[in-house]
């Protein structure tokens, strides 16, 4: 995806209540060694200094076998779901990280590496501290997701419903990019891998989240009460639905749309590029109307292709869609920017396409 070593800088004010191009490719932070460590909340087994792993990059679950690395189990189940995936993203990015009981040093990997080549991140093992700091970081950077999963949801019983609505208590609950996926226990590091694997590199704006199956993956057998608590919680799970194996929501934490915010993330990071292209592959682009209206039309493309995607809403009388592009004029900017040779008066707006998650179908019987 775009670097943060730009020179256009797209800023998003997405006007909700919330706040490419591969954007399929995964990372997993691993702290500590790699097998160290238990469910969130159960506290870590890991001591400050231990060894952990290098850092490498992988394109193929072979790999792991052909370089001689160790990733552990719940790592190692995290790669397999997302390399078992058709179409899964072309890198999956493996991260040591030393252990710091305040988590510490997860804010340093995350702020050397967030700039890296990759959109869904995951972390093992789960503690508390840890996920909460890579949650917070990937919210302030406002691009990007955390995906985690949990286990011990396989009952169809109160006990699952109320250990459901215990997870409102997490500290990253009202985050908007860090979302979960829970399937049966044996599979709860695969559908990490697998989910990302399965739909991250779908093409943004042209697939939603929920209804999608994991190769692989087992669903749960739980009943509606419990897929209705999950959906109340804004968690997804993998269960069956009308007989087939599915995802049964596409939220975040925070309830916000997966599909949506890819999307936002598909349209910043292309704009950052195709603008940066422009900059480049010209001599000069001059502070003038001529140069503005070019940059003006790099964005009016991207919007368009936007729109093809299934990102942005389609009038249904112009058959065009829904966005607006602003450009201010040189006159209409300061003497210091002009003189510093930054525009900063283009500006957009859109609106979502969306997707129907859920039909509800009126009928009326007569009685011959």
């Amino acid at each position: 995806m775009a670097s943060d070593l730009l020179d256009v800088h797209v800023v998003l004010d997405v006007q909700t209540p919330t706040v490419p191009l591969n954007l399929g490719n995964m990372a997993i932070f691993v702290v500590g060694p790699a097998d160290a460590g238990t469910e969130p909340g159960g506290g870590s087994t890991v001591s400050e200094g231990e060894t952990v792993l290098d850092d490498v990059v992988l394109t193929s679950y072979e790999e792991i076998g052909d370089l001689g690395i160790d990733l552990g189990t719940e790592a190692d189940d995290i790669a397999k779901g997302f390399f078992a995936q058709n179409g899964h993203g072309k890198k999956l990015f493996i991260y040591g990280v030393p252990n710091s009981l305040d988590a510490s040093e997860t804010t340093k990997k995350f702020d050397l590496v967030c700039g890296d080549d990759w959109e869904f991140a995951s972390i093992i093992p789960g503690i508390d501290n840890d996920i909460t700091a890579l949650s917070n970081g990937i919210e302030a950077l406002g691009r990007k997701f955390l995906v985690l999963s949990g286990s011990g949801f396989e009952g169809d019983s109160a006990d699952t419903i109320a250990k459901l609505k215990t997870l409102k208590d997490a500290p990253f609950i009202e985050n908007t990019r860090t979302l979960m996926i829970i399937g049966t226990d044996k599979d709860a590091k695969y559908n990490i891998g697998a989910l990302v694997g399965a739909i991250g590199n779908k093409t943004p704006g042209s697939v939603t989240w929920k209804f999608k199956g994991l190769q692989g993956s087992t669903p749960l057998n739980v009943s509606g009460a419990v897929v209705k608590q999950a959906d109340d919680t804004h968690v997804n799970l993998y269960v069956t639905k009308a007989g087939k194996a599915q995802t049964s929501e596409g939220l975040t934490l925070s309830g916000d749309y997966i599909d949506a915010l890819h999307a936002d993330d598909w349209i910043r990071a292309e704009l950052e590029t195709e603008i940066q292209k422009l900059l480049q592959d010209n001599d000069k682009i001059t502070f003038d109307a001529t140069g503005i209206g070019q940059i003006e039309a790099v964005v009016t493309t991207v919007l368009r292709t936007a729109t093809e995607n299934g990102i942005i809403l389609i009038d249904s009388e112009t058959g065009m869609g829904k966005f607006t592009v602003t450009a201010l004029s040189r006159d209409q900017m300061s003497d210091a920017d002009v003189a510093s040779r930054k525009y900063n008066g283009l500006s957009f707006e859109y609106i979502r396409a969306g997707a129907i998650h859920d039909v509800t179908i009126h009928g009326t019987i007569d009685n011959i």
